[in-house]
């Protein structure tokens, strides 16, 4: 009987787990599009979450690329609207490229605003995109579209190469740089778990409480503890006085 309850409480966890899952597919497909949130067709998980399962060191940035990446890090900037760099944003994160940083920098205007600034010289080509020698770092530059989610699926040609490029670079850590879609908050350590660990976390975070609650119950409801009084030792010689007394003897 007991490992029949338990068994009910593991399949209940895990369909508790799989409706958040879908939940969470259905609400990826409603996030902006070239956000690496979005599932849907003009979406960017599909990259992110590839670079994920193939183990590189994948995070979500939600604060601008000089303030919060390290000189040894690369961060993708896909199709930035919210807050749209302007000159003074991209100098400073060109200045942090200088210093060794590398950048992924793809929008669909052409040419970028980044490539305007750049120049037309000095750079390599893979395929339609972009790359340049700054400084000390690199920056690859092209459009956005080329790495959505329709795009690679139907061709893959420049998912490889920027696992090729990110391969040559051997960055510490990866950054989605969020922050310029609007997303201006800390990230937490549950978000930047892969969606199979956050999925295994949530699971097992039902199924405890559902544990819980039901140990709580197989005993039955809760018996009220009386406390015994405790008696003196002389009662009955002062019960008997008083006996004595009210009837005056």
């Amino acid at each position: 009987m007991k490992n029949k309850n338990l068994g009910i409480i593991l399949l209940l966890a895990m369909f508790l787990g799989l409706i958040w899952g879908a939940n969470h597919h259905i609400q990826g497909s409603q996030y902006p599009d070239y956000t690496s949130f979005s599932s849907g067709r003009y979406g960017i998980s599909l990259l992110h979450d590839t670079l994920q399962h193939m183990h590189y060191p994948v995070s979500l940035l939600y604060r601008p690329v000089q303030e919060a990446a390290d000189v040894n890090d690369a961060v993708f900037i896909i199709q930035p609207t919210n807050p749209r760099p302007n000159e003074k944003m991209i100098e400073d994160i060109l200045n942090w490229v200088q210093r060794g940083g590398r950048l992924i920098y793809l929008e669909n205007r052409h040419p970028s605003t980044i490539a305007q600034m750049l120049g037309d010289e000095h750079y390599t080509t893979v395929g339609s995109l972009r790359l340049y020698q700054l400084g000390m770092g690199q920056v690859m530059t092209g459009r956005a579209d080329v790495i959505t989610n329709a795009n690679l699926m139907e061709n893959y040609f420049y998912g490889e190469s920027i696992v090729y490029v990110l391969n040559h670079w051997n960055p510490e850590r990866i950054f989605f740089a969020e922050y310029y879609h609007g997303f201006h908050r800390a990230s937490s350590t549950f978000e930047q778990m892969p969606l199979w660990l956050r999925l295994v976390a949530i699971q097992i975070i039902i199924g405890t409480m559902v544990l819980v609650w039901h140990l709580g119950k197989r005993f039955g409801s809760p018996i009220p503890l009386y406390e015994e009084i405790e008696r003196e030792e002389n009662e009955q010689v002062l019960a008997l006085a008083r006996l004595y007394k009210q009837t005056k003897k």
